[in-house]
């Protein structure tokens, strides 16, 4: 009865721990998107359509790219470890913080690629607005880190239902007791 109360209580508070780290990552991946949203309206300058500006900016990169290909490879690694680990709550956390680290650290990437493009690039994509680093590797990123965290909401969810089932059945179990101990005493 008394590990029973514990685990629960160990359950409930985990449950607690997880929902509110759950929601700070959320606090923190949705003022990153919402800088990246700012960006993107600031570097707006164009009449045309949304679709002429993504057309614009595909047929304006060489994708064919040795290192565009590798970030391409980066980002598809990092989905497929976040699907492949989305049951595995300290691979995910890990995961997590490192791709909200990247994507803190994407002005100082844009910056030192900007300033060697040369070494590894065809062309100068790194501008002082970082829209492109936003475009292919932050964007990226926070839909990832999106994933993520909506795989922890629902964790959490999901713990929360068996620690209010385990809590109903104790009631249960404590009334139980109470009414058959009412009946002996009568």
């Amino acid at each position: 009865d008394k590990r029973a109360r514990r685990a629960q209580r160990r359950q409930r508070d985990t449950m607690e721990a997880a929902a509110e780290a759950a929601q700070a990552q959320f606090s923190n991946m949705e003022a990153a998107m919402r800088q990246q949203l700012s960006q993107f309206r600031a570097n707006a300058s164009s009449d045309g359509s949304l679709t002429d500006d993504v057309m614009g900016f595909y047929h304006a990169v060489d994708w064919s790219e040795p290192w565009l290909k590798g970030l391409l490879a980066f980002h598809v690694t990092v989905w497929v470890l976040a699907v492949a680990t989305r049951k595995l709550n300290d691979v995910q956390i890990v995961m997590l913080l490192s791709i909200l680290a990247l994507v803190y650290f994407a002005e100082t990437i844009n910056r030192v690629a900007g300033e060697n493009w040369e070494s590894f690039a065809g062309q100068q994509y790194f501008d002082k607005r970082g829209v492109f680093v936003s475009v292919v590797l932050s964007t990226p990123l926070l839909f990832a880190s999106f994933f993520i965290l909506i795989n922890a909401l629902r964790g959490a969810a999901t713990l929360l239902i068996q620690v209010k089932k385990m809590e109903f059945k104790e009631d249960a179990k404590k009334k139980s007791k109470a009414a058959k101990a009412g009946k002996k005493g009568q």
